[in-house]
């Protein structure tokens, strides 16, 4: 499986980075649940290239199937990413409270 998605009939590869995540969900310890919403945020700003698209436009473009992950092409879904990006913030999470507790 790949981390891309079909913008503009174009294969575009995108990473979910912690730094995009910092980005979105706020720094140091995140409380707050990934929402779809995130998801798609995170996913622009990994995003290699996003051909000319606004986070608005393709916040849009995503609900109205025209920027979609390709099962033909072995793209993971979008509720993948969720998932990943979840995993990532519990990571995130852990390694800021070893930090903290000196260990």
């Amino acid at each position: 499986m790949k981390q891309c998605i079909m913008i503009d009939g174009v294969e575009v590869q995108y990473a979910i980075e912690t730094k995009a995540i910092l980005t979105v969900l706020g720094s140091v310890y995140i409380y707050r649940p990934v929402t779809f919403i995130d998801t798609l945020h995170i996913v622009y700003l990994g995003l290699q290239r996003n051909y000319g698209y606004t986070f608005d436009e393709f916040q849009t473009a995503v609900r109205k199937g025209q920027i979609r992950a390709s099962k033909k092409r072995g793209h993971y879904p979008l509720n993948v990413a969720t998932l990943r990006i979840r995993n990532r913030v519990k990571y995130i999470n852990r390694k800021f409270t070893q930090s903290k507790n000196g260990k």
